[in-house]
């Protein structure tokens, strides 16, 4: 456990960021009039172009004021005053997790009159220290992106090193796509958010990767000075979602790679086998915009929904040679082997003796293994492997050629709505899901080789934005995240007595499959552990309070965050059996071994020199997260602001949560 404060900040800037846990933005300033004097009592509104949504503030006996919780987008801002033509500003971009300052001048006139700035404005975040970077909408969706994921245009930014494969960025990764460092932090450290949420497995991989284009925008802070920043030792990656607008929107999209625009791999030419059928497509869609339904809800401005849908289907060949056993090998010849050289004689383990201080052993005749001492289990366990389709080497290795492929199947959704319930109150709620299954490994194309890799994400969101009064507001968030890893095999199931092995095993087995025969001297082992299941939990609620007291921006926050892991990792429930080449090499016991035969003439035998049989318990880990911070913005004057923040975070030991393991001792 570790407790922590950090930290005591005072810098040079105007209104710093607001909460490390917010995807959202404040547009803030000054009212004055044509003399520089300030004019308080004006009325200050944000417009959002897209939504209607309308925020509003008052602003101050100094004329400061301040709009925060503004959703990304352009907005068009009015300020009005008794005795002031209306000032009305067009075209205001906003971005992630910006403090933007718009300073408005009034000038002395009717309020039926208005004074117009009609162009578009990108505004400089001039009030705040940190060090960050918007990847915008409109790189978002012109940029080619590696494998179409998001969260690699955080590596455009700068302070950032990417640290991972780039092959491996593809929207069902999790540990490429945030693999990299941050303000010389290191790699896969950063604080990983999705509308302002974390989006986080265990290791801090990203969770859920949204399809670009439900994508608005990507915000990357490598370097912080707020002490509303903490819980990473790098940087902020902040991953914006659309929303729906007044108008109905969708985009449909397609990107197809075939096999036959693809040359056929070195190993596949080298067997003279057929290039296999691979493919890579890519395809989704999104639509959102009001929620209509005939005389019953109108939308516009008020109610919208959101969803997107992708899909990936990917195979490719998985070229391997392998080692099998020969007709006559199965019956305990290994005469063939004999022109090879004398090392790869096998010899019989039942006539070792002591000679000279070292155990002797007399060879096989001819190499051959008696019927009667062949044992029925390695029988059968040998009819589970497919006859040699090459001749192989001189000794035989390498004389099954496979080219099985290795397929994925990912499916991503999501959805959001939006409801402005009034000028006060604002709320949305989101959730997305995607399953990945992988199917890689089946080089004998039947049950004893490959597996099924799946990992499924769930993840629910519920923000409230509520407008007490023009000066204080309060922000309320719960978050969802859900982030399962399965590992499961062709033989699940599979009742492993029916190679000889005694029933009584059956009542120590949480897993039937089929035993892992683990082959260490030249021939290609089969089967393999039970597989498991590891789901992780991320549980979060956020509250945040903002209170403008004339010059001063007061704000408090909370983040709750409680993790956990179960872990279900059957293991070798079925047992593990190692073949080497001890029992079959001689004349002595440690004479040179043979790289091939000598494990298959052991298996055999009946005579494994090693393996073990696993009885897991299941475990559930959980660890909890507690942050507090207060902030004091203070704009001096306009050329001198002060941000002063406290933080105290605290981070609980990981437990088992019911008690049911014991690790060490005090």
């Amino acid at each position: 456990m570790s407790r922590r404060i950090s930290h005591l900040a005072c810098a040079l800037i105007s209104l710093g960021a607001l909460f490390a846990q917010e995807y959202r933005s404040t547009l803030a300033g000054r009212v004055t009039d044509g003399t520089g004097a300030a004019v308080p009592g004006a009325k200050v509104i944000a417009v959002e172009r897209a939504t209607g949504a309308r925020y509003e503030a008052v602003s101050g006996a100094e004329g400061e004021y301040a709009l925060p919780f503004l959703s990304p987008g352009p907005y068009t801002l009015t300020a009005e005053a008794g005795g002031f033509k209306k000032y009305v500003q067009d075209g205001i971009q906003v971005g992630t997790n910006q403090r933007l300052t718009q300073d408005v001048r009034l000038d002395v006139g009717a309020q039926t009159e208005s004074v117009t700035v009609t162009a578009d404005v990108q505004l400089l975040t001039t009030s705040s220290a940190a060090v960050g970077q918007v990847i915008s909408s409109n790189i978002v969706e012109v940029i080619p992106m590696n494998g179409r994921t998001p969260l690699t245009l955080a590596q455009l930014a700068f302070g950032v090193t990417p640290a991972s494969d780039p092959r491996f960025t593809r929207p069902f990764d999790n540990a490429g796509p945030s693999g990299f460092s941050m303000g010389g932090g290191q790699a896969q450290t950063n604080e990983l958010l999705l509308d302002g949420a974390p989006d986080m497995t265990r290791n801090r991989r990203v969770a859920y990767n949204p399809p670009v284009d439900a994508v608005s925008e990507v915000k990357v802070e490598a370097f912080q000075t707020d002490a509303a920043y903490g819980n990473t030792s790098g940087g902020t990656v902040n991953v914006t979602m659309k929303g729906g607008t007044n108008d109905l929107h969708g985009s449909l999209y397609e990107f197809n790679q075939v096999s036959a625009l693809k040359a056929t791999q070195f190993f596949t030419n080298a067997a003279s086998q057929r290039k296999a059928v691979t493919r890579f497509n890519q395809y989704g869609g999104t639509v959102g915009g009001p929620i209509w339904i005939p005389k019953v809800v109108n939308g516009r401005n008020k109610l919208f929904f959101f969803f997107g849908f992708e899909g990936i289907r990917q195979s490719e060949p998985e070229p391997t040679f392998s080692t099998v056993a020969t007709e006559a090998q199965r019956r305990g010849d290994f005469s063939q082997l004999l022109p090879a050289g004398s090392i790869y004689q096998l010899f019989d383990p039942r006539t070792g003796r002591l000679e000279g201080g070292q155990i002797r052993r007399d060879p096989f005749v001819n190499n051959i293994i008696p019927t009667d001492r062949i044992s029925p289990v390695a029988r059968n366990i040998l009819n589970y492997y497919p006859l040699p389709n090459q001749a192989g080497r001189g000794d035989g290795r390498d004389n099954f050629f496979s080219n099985a492929v290795r397929s994925d199947v990912f499916s991503s959704y999501l959805g959001r709505f939006d409801w402005n319930v009034s000028e006060k109150h604002k709320l949305f709620f989101n959730m997305r899901t995607n399953d990945r299954v992988e199917n890689r490994g089946n080089r004998f194309e039947n049950i004893v080789t490959g597996n099924f890799l799946s990992r499924i994400n769930w993840g629910a969101m519920f923000d409230d934005v509520y407008t007490v009064s023009p000066t204080f507001i309060l922000n309320t968030r719960a978050n969802w995240t859900r982030f399962k890893e399965g590992d499961t095999r062709p033989h699940d199931g599979f009742d492993f007595v029916s190679l000889g092995f005694p029933s009584s095993l059956r009542q120590f087995s949480a897993r039937n499959v089929f035993p892992r025969i683990e082959m260490s001297g030249g021939a290609t082992s089969i089967g393999d552990s039970a597989g498991g299941l590891t789901p992780f939990d991320t549980f979060q609620i956020f509250t945040a309070a903002t209170k403008i007291a004339g010059k001063h921006a007061l704000k408090f926050g909370v983040d709750l965050r409680e993790q956990r892991e179960s872990s279900n990792s059957f293991g070798n429930s079925s047992g593990r059996y190692e073949f080497n080449q001890n029992w079959t090499r001689g004349p002595f016991a440690n004479s040179p071994t043979a790289p091939n035969g000598q494990d298959l003439a052991s298996l055999l035998l009946g005579l494994p020199t090693g393996g073990n049989w696993q009885i897991n318990a299941t475990r559930t880990q959980s660890a909890r997260y507690y942050s507090v911070f207060l902030q004091d913005d203070w704009r001096v004057n306009s050329s001198l602001s002060l941000n002063i923040g406290l933080r105290y975070e605290r981070e609980t030991g990981t437990v088992e949560r019911y008690n049911r393991t014991l690790a060490g001792f005090d």
